[in-house]
């Protein structure tokens, strides 16, 4: 299945060589089926990097790319024992070269085979540690203690709203988007070049990690949601537009982090300029409205979060949240608590933003 570049071998050693290829080729029709095995993967690492490993399983279900067989790039052992492995996933997509994924896995012996990890835990270990209140930051560079407190703070006091308990965090602070990813192993991904949705803040192993590629000690916005999904019973049920407006409210919006003011005066802005604008049929929209190149539902969200925080109380939110995972039950929640409908919507979005 695998084929190696131009005088690439995977191990000097002629056995070693063939364990590591026949376990590759295991390996990667598993990530293909998307069905990992303890044959070759330890099961904790499912759950700790979940992140590489759904990723990993993604490869070859673009069907627009026609696949060839991997590429072995490089392989090295510090050791004589376990190796590193740089892959290649390439194809041709509208009939021109296309390059998917390069990425690294470390492969450690077990039994007659080979098992395989994610480099994560080799590419942080001599990362700087600090840690706040109940969350240690991990970083390569420097740190802003300031803005490390006031997350570590905002932790403790989510965790009291939710009446969720205040477990320990680690949090990775990545300078770039790059860097987040190499240390997961993906050295180039076509995929993964600017996704602000996912890449740029999430939780992994089951929400104790928390990894960011915007280079900010305080970057909330992405760690909100995913702790509602950890660690609020019903995860199926949660609407995920309202859970960006409130990750809005309380952190600003994703990387550009404007507060809710801000995003007002923007709606004031685009009112002034579009004054039929139906406030309705843009929520309605979902990711097919914006305004500043901001997703409409989520800001609007992030409107009645405000209101309903400041006016009522932080409960009556989160009965917001479980709206339905695809909003089913949003507006009769609205109509419920806060009296607001369909019919009453876009006048109470036009008060709102004249706050």
């Amino acid at each position: 299945m695998i084929d190696k570049n131009y005088r690439v071998e995977l191990s000097e050693d002629n056995e070693i060589a063939q364990k590591l290829e026949l376990s590759l080729n295991g390996y990667l029709t598993e990530a293909y089926n998307g069905d990992f095995s303890e044959k070759y993967v330890e099961p904790n690492q499912l759950k700790k990097f979940e992140f590489f490993f759904y990723t990993l399983s993604r490869i070859r279900k673009n069907t627009n790319v026609e696949f060839h067989n991997p590429i072995v790039l490089k392989s090295y052992t510090f050791d004589g024992e376990s190796y590193f492995v740089t892959l290649s996933f390439t194809g041709t997509r509208d009939e021109k070269p296309y390059s998917y994924k390069i990425f690294e896995i470390k492969a450690v012996p077990f039994e007659n085979h080979y098992r395989f990890y994610c480099v994560f835990d080799d590419r942080t270990e001599n990362f700087k540690t600090k840690t706040f209140g109940s969350v240690t930051f991990h970083y390569s560079s420097s740190i802003d203690t300031e803005k490390a407190k006031k997350f570590a703070d905002f932790k403790s006091n989510f965790a009291e709203l939710t009446k969720t308990s205040d477990s320990t965090l680690d949090y990775y602070k990545f300078q770039s988007l790059d860097e987040l990813l190499r240390s997961y192993g993906f050295l180039f991904d076509a995929t993964k070049c600017n996704f602000l949705a996912y890449d740029l803040g999430f939780t992994d192993n089951e929400g104790k990690i928390y990894v960011t590629g915007t280079n900010n000690e305080n970057y909330s916005f992405g760690y909100i949601g995913d702790y509602l999904y950890y660690n609020l019973p019903n995860a199926e049920n949660i609407y995920g537009p309202f859970v960006r407006g409130l990750s809005t409210y309380f952190g600003g919006y994703g990387l550009s982090g404007e507060n809710v003011e801000e995003l007002k005066q923007q709606f004031r802005d685009e009112l002034k300029v579009n004054p039929e604008i139906d406030f309705l049929e843009e929520f309605k929209k979902g990711r097919k409205s914006s305004v500043k190149r901001h997703f409409s539902y989520f800001v609007m969200s992030s409107f009645l979060c405000q209101e309903i925080i400041e006016k009522h109380n932080f409960d009556i939110a989160l009965k917001l949240v479980y709206s339905g995972r695809k909003g089913e039950d949003f507006f009769s929640n609205l109509k419920k608590y806060l009296d607001i409908d369909e019919s009453n919507f876009h006048e109470t979005i036009l008060r709102l933003i004249q706050k």
